[in-house]
């Protein structure tokens, strides 16, 4: 039998990618090879116009090879081709197939709604299945009777189940997944897997009043659990995802519950914040103020420093002056002191001279007295 090949669009793809990808390739491959040796196996035996009718419903892949010799593949493709999005969009999964589903078209948290949306579609074409079953060839649910006997009551009741009933059917998953879609996300994906179940077990009671082809019940059984199952590795992340947007939304409610306090809390803030603009203005024309103040002080003080510099340098040139005064003044204090001891010595031999000549002059008055005394007596002794 041909093979089923699939490509791989990327080469830069994780090992868990290629796990995954591979797994499935091979596994489409022995579902490929099996549906065809049982095709070939079933086509001797069965009609290419009308399969046999299911009379049991249980999963019985065996049957998958009673698929008519016309239809080929298609079924086991256009089926296995419908689950996969149920997997690809499995948000535990996301790591494993990010490569293939593009972000752009379903970001990573809107995927489980969309995998919830797509459940519901199914559900509808499942129902729309029946539709067609009751308005094709497979209405004749009696058809395998005898003519005569059309008009018993088992007869009447399977005409009753091909006819209204089952075009009743039909629109019972599309009426069942619709309402579910309008729940919350983890809520919708239980009720759409719900649905799908469903819709299983209806089949099953079709199946079982041969009423379905025996080669569609296997896959159903098949598709609807992949099915399920992708929907039920969804439903913790969802429920994940509702509690943080309820947590979001409580943190909105309570925000718009202090809304007013807070209005009236940034008016108050926006008149403090006025205030103290005014009062920052105030302060900064003082600042200014100031800041000239400063500079005339500091103009002042610079004028004050030049003059004391000035007057700094008149008092070293004037002690400089002083000092050198100060050095003749001891030069002429020395000299003085000279002269004052030159005199002195001077008066010392003065005055010894003047003792000299008072000695010298008292002897000689002496003298003269004594001269004096006897020329007077020298009369007196002359005179007797």
């Amino acid at each position: 039998p041909p093979r089923v090949l699939l490509t791989r669009p990327r080469t830069n793809t994780t090992p868990r990618s290629r796990f995954a990808m591979r797994f499935l390739r091979d596994a489409a491959r022995r579902a490929g090879s099996s549906f065809a040796r049982s095709t070939r196996g079933a086509a001797s035996t069965s009609s290419p116009i009308q399969p046999p009718l299911s009379s049991s419903p249980g999963f019985h892949p065996e049957h998958l090879g009673e698929t008519p010799v016309q239809f080929m593949r298609v079924p086991l493709v256009l089926g296995v081709a419908g689950a996969i999005p149920f997997i690809a969009l499995a948000t535990p999964l996301a790591s494993v197939f990010g490569e293939y589903v593009p972000s752009s078209v379903f970001p990573l948290d809107t995927r489980a709604d969309a995998q919830a949306r797509y459940g519901a579609v199914v559900a509808s074409f499942l129902g729309g299945m029946h539709w067609g079953f009751a308005s094709g060839s497979f209405a004749n649910a009696g058809g395998g009777l005898p003519t005569s006997a059309m008009t018993s009551s088992a007869a009447k009741q399977a005409l009753l189940l091909a006819g209204p009933l089952r075009f009743l059917w039909s629109v019972v998953p599309s009426l069942l997944a619709w309402p579910f879609l309008m729940c919350a996300t983890p809520y919708a994906l239980v009720g759409v897997g719900a649905t799908l179940v469903t819709a299983l077990g209806a089949d099953s009671f079709f199946a079982a009043k041969r009423m379905m082809p025996r080669w569609v019940m296997p896959l159903r059984f098949g598709l609807t659990g992949i099915a399920v199952l992708g929907l039920g590795m969804s439903v913790p992340s969802a429920f994940d995802a509702q509690r943080a947007d309820q947590a979001s939304a409580r943190d909105v409610a309570q925000l718009k519950m202090d809304a007013p306090a807070a209005k009236r809390a940034l008016a108050q803030h926006k008149k403090q914040l006025s205030e103290v603009s005014e009062k920052f203005a105030l302060a900064k024309m003082e600042n200014a103020s100031l800041a000239d103040k400063v500079k005339a002080v500091e103009s002042s003080s610079a004028r004050c420093e030049a003059e004391l510099g000035m007057r700094n340098g008149a008092l070293v040139v004037a002690e400089q002056v002083l000092s050198a005064n100060c050095e003749t003044l001891k030069l002429d204090l020395e000299s003085t002191r000279a002269e004052l001891e030159a005199a002195r010595v001077k008066i010392g031999t003065l005055v010894t001279e003047i003792g000299t000549l008072a000695s010298a002059n008292a002897s000689a008055l002496d003298t003269k007295s004594i001269k004096d005394g006897e020329e007077e007596t020298k009369p007196a002794a002359e005179e007797p």
